[in-house]
């Protein structure tokens, strides 16, 4: 996932390096690649990951009135920025990200940060042995933010399912058992687990 954002802003810098003009009229392209969803636990502490780009050279990026650039970075094109944040009681809050390029234009970007509290929730719909002695499981994972993965183990093995990602996730497990667990984790990595038995 992070690769998209790093190839868009490398195409950016391409197509504007062609592009013969006067000045620099242009803000900082900007771009929050982590956390991915915005969601995190209460008390938890948070990277966030990002990437600037600039054609004249990106000279600063804070957040608020930190600096979050290192200084071995400034005034390349491109940078990428990391910092960390503190996750208070009180549902949502805002970060303002703000890059600046080496002439003084200026693009600000706003981050909200959801306090997920709820863990996921796992239902299993249906749990059966088919003829050829293989576990059928039939379920449901949802979150009130997100889900971010599925995971049955069956004796000592963890399969991660190949699920997309989202608020509501179904899913239909065959494994070479007479049980297995099955694991749905959120995206600030609460957990719920169900037994899984005909």
């Amino acid at each position: 996932m992070r690769e998209r954002p790093l190839l868009f802003l490398l195409f950016a810098a391409l197509l504007l390096a062609g592009c013969s003009r006067r000045g620099d009229a242009m803000a900082p392209l900007l771009g929050i690649t982590q956390p991915r969803s915005g969601a995190v636990s209460e008390g938890q502490k948070v990277t966030v990951e990002g990437y600037a780009f600039d054609d004249s050279g990106v000279a600063s990026v804070r957040v608020g009135n930190q600096e979050v650039l290192p200084p071995e970075e400034a005034g390349k094109k491109l940078v990428q920025f990391r910092f960390l944040v503190q996750a208070e009681r009180g549902g949502e809050v805002e970060l303002e990200v703000t890059a600046q390029d080496v002439a003084g234009a200026v693009r600000q970007v706003k981050l909200p940060l959801i306090l997920d509290t709820e863990k996921p929730k796992l239902v299993l719909e249906r749990v059966e042995l088919t003829e050829d002695k293989l576990l059928r499981i039939i379920g449901k994972a949802t979150d009130d933010v997100e889900v971010d993965r599925v995971v049955v183990k069956y004796g000592n093995t963890y399969s991660r399912l190949p699920l997309p990602r989202g608020k509501e996730v179904s899913f239909l497990i065959q494994v070479p058992a007479q049980s297995a667990t099955v694991i749905a984790v959120d995206a600030v990595g609460q957990r719920a687990e169900r037994v899984a038995k005909p």
